[in-house]
């Protein structure tokens, strides 16, 4: 027996069939009142009111909908709801901004920067710069990666007194540009750096610490920009600190000695330099070298108050050679001036032991030397020469252990061993960049005609796709959501929206003949039969599957049947009939325009005939 809810709905119908539409949807209100999550007939309803005239009508029911799929997290019926009603509010924000942020939840995110850049234009057109920046950082968590996007928000901050975040911003875009090797780019965006951040005079080695501190990938990236800018200024300790700890975080000890013997030509009477030198040879139990540097380097770490640093060295001196008088008397000395008497005294029976195995002249040398107290820059129990002549070693670069090639910084070998290289390919979306004036950014040229400029960058990056390729592995825009986004545009009505889905979804090979049979579909519904008509026969001028090719010649048929070609879309229906009976409702089609082709009966049609 039928419901009420039954009964109503068939009322309903009937009602809608004879275009009595005030019937119909009273009879449909009864129905959704009866039952709210109804959703089908509630969408009918909201149809009949929008036919009827009832536009608020008909967005209240749309907007409940759309709360119910939004809510169940079926993303892309929500969406295809919201874009019904862009359609019949254009100009409601807040129903774009519903729709901007549905799409980025279910990842389209070209989909969701089209939408977010409408509500952007629409603010920053009625001079609402605080909506309009929110907007922007939207866009920009949809894609962080954009370059036009980047550009626009660090001048948006810029604008409105935030100057932290417009730095870290276009510190951000610097690094991106630098990854993707764009140094035109890079220079014009440094040099509207220059302009806006006049203090911040060291932008470029802020970029390239960031980039350094980043990945591996990121870390020898970072090394070739640090070598050319050391070709033009070697004499930069920045540069150097940059480089020595890019070499730390690869894991190259080498690499990290070797620049500091380079550093140290520039530096030389820097502790930290000097310092970090010893540590490389003790790492590489070069206790020879070592010591032989210490030599020089004593005295400038006793002027320069750094007796913490010259006992951690003596410390792991010791702990590579535990018997070396000169590295234990170096220790002790160091102990004594730093007030650690207890340290210092504690070493006296390891002295004691090792001179027991000294010969006369060594053991008389060493108590000399230690009777001596802490001489500074005496690193043994030498005539007054030796000194005079460790004084005037530490005015001099430092050339102790290079290899002859070391004595130019400009020919540092900064190439990388091919076990470190991470290929990265990314594909051009910093075009767009080039739009920048080269001049636009430089001192004396208008502001305005930069800012148009960035304005053509943010317009041209908002509206297009990216794709970022690491290797063999792809991120592409997500084939299955923009198909089944069409579907559901297709099921409201909306074909235009629906065809641009399908455009895209057809990049997909496996899907790309359905998407083009779905492209006719929607053409032939928004009455454009001849371009449909076109889309499917190119369709059929290629090798297809027999599921494919029937798919292609039924859509085609409806194609020619609505544009009064009733003989072609029967010739269509019969092949379509021979190829693979039964497929969809071919033979009722057939029986019912009573073509002759169709008269191919089957032993089981012919059973019961007295043939």
């Amino acid at each position: 027996m039928s419901s009420k809810k039954d009964k109503l709905i068939a009322e309903a119908q009937r009602y809608a069939l004879r275009g009595q539409l005030d019937k119909a949807v009273k009879a449909y209100e009864q129905v959704v009142a009866l039952d709210p999550s109804a959703i089908n007939q509630r969408q009918r309803l909201a149809e009949l009111l929008v036919k009827a005239g009832r536009i608020d009508n008909a967005r209240n029911e749309f907007e409940e909908i759309g709360k119910y799929y939004t809510t169940n997290g079926y993303y892309l019926k929500a969406i295809a709801v919201y874009k019904k009603l862009q359609v019949m509010f254009p100009g409601d924000m807040d129903i774009t901004l519903k729709l901007a942020e549905l799409n980025e939840k279910h990842g389209l995110a070209a989909n969701a920067l089209a939408e977010y850049k409408q509500v952007y234009d629409y603010h920053e057109k009625n001079g609402n710069s605080d909506a309009a920046l929110s907007v922007l950082e939207k866009m920009h968590a949809v894609d962080q990666q954009n370059v036009g996007i980047m550009l626009k928000l660090a001048e948006a901050y810029c604008q409105a007194g935030n100057r932290d975040e417009s730095y870290d911003i276009f510190s951000r875009l610097a690094t991106l540009l630098q990854e993707r090797g764009d140094s035109a780019g890079l220079g014009r965006l440094n040099s509207r750096i220059q302009q806006l951040f006049p203090e911040k005079n060291g932008f470029m080695l802020d970029v390239l610490a960031g980039q350094v501190r980043g990945d591996a990938a990121s870390t020898l990236g970072a090394v070739g920009a640090l070598q050319t800018m050391l070709k033009s200024t070697p004499d930069d300790r920045r540069i150097w600190e940059l480089v020595i700890e890019a070499y730390q975080r690869l894991d190259q000890p080498e690499r990290v000695r070797i620049a500091y013997q380079h550093c140290i030509r520039f530096f030389s009477d820097e502790v930290s330099v000097q310092k970090g030198l010893l540590e490389c040879l003790i790492a590489e139990k070069d206790l020879q070298e070592a010591i032989s540097l210490l030599d020089r380097y004593e005295q400038n770490f006793i002027d320069k108050d750094a007796l913490g640093d010259l006992r951690d060295i003596y410390r792991s001196l010791e702990l590579v050679d535990p018997i070396n008088m000169r590295v234990i008397l170096g220790l002790k000395r160091t102990l004594t001036a730093l007030g650690d008497g207890e340290g210092a005294a504690a070493l006296n029976h390891k002295i004691d032991s090792l001179q027991t195995f000294s010969d006369s002249h060594a053991a008389v040398r060493t108590t000399d030397a230690a009777a001596g107290g802490m001489q500074p820059g005496v690193p043994s129990a030498e005539s007054d020469g030796a000194d005079q002549e460790l004084e005037l070693s530490l005015g001099e670069p430092e050339t102790v252990g290079m290899e002859p090639s070391a004595a130019e910084p400009v020919a540092f070998d900064f190439s990388e061993p091919p076990e470190l290289e991470v290929e990265i390919e990314i594909d051009e979306d910093s075009g767009p960049f080039a739009a920048l004036s080269p001049d636009a950014a430089v001192p004396g040229v208008a502001e305005e005609a930069w800012l148009e400029a960035v304005e053509d960058v943010f317009d041209a990056a908002a509206g297009s796709e990216r794709s970022v390729k690491f290797g063999s592995e792809v991120e592409i825009t997500d084939a299955q959501s923009h198909y089944d986004l069409g579907v559901a545009f297709k099921e409201m009505g909306l074909f235009d929206e629906a065809l641009n889905e399908f455009r895209q979804a057809a990049d997909d090979p496996l899907r790309r003949v359905a998407c083009l049979v779905l492209q006719g579909t929607c053409l032939r519904e928004k009455g454009a039969l001849e371009a449909a008509e076109t889309v499917l026969r190119d369709l059929l001028r290629g090798e297809l599957a027999v599921e494919d090719s029937c798919s292609v010649k039924y859509e085609l048929a409806l194609v020619c049947e609505a544009a009064g070609k009733s003989e072609e879309a029967a010739s269509l229906l019969a092949e379509i009939d021979v190829a693979q009976p039964g497929f969809r409702d071919v033979r009722s089609r057939l029986d019912a325009s009573g073509n002759k082709l169709s008269l191919d009966f089957s032993d089981e049609d012919l059973r019961g005939f007295d043939l």
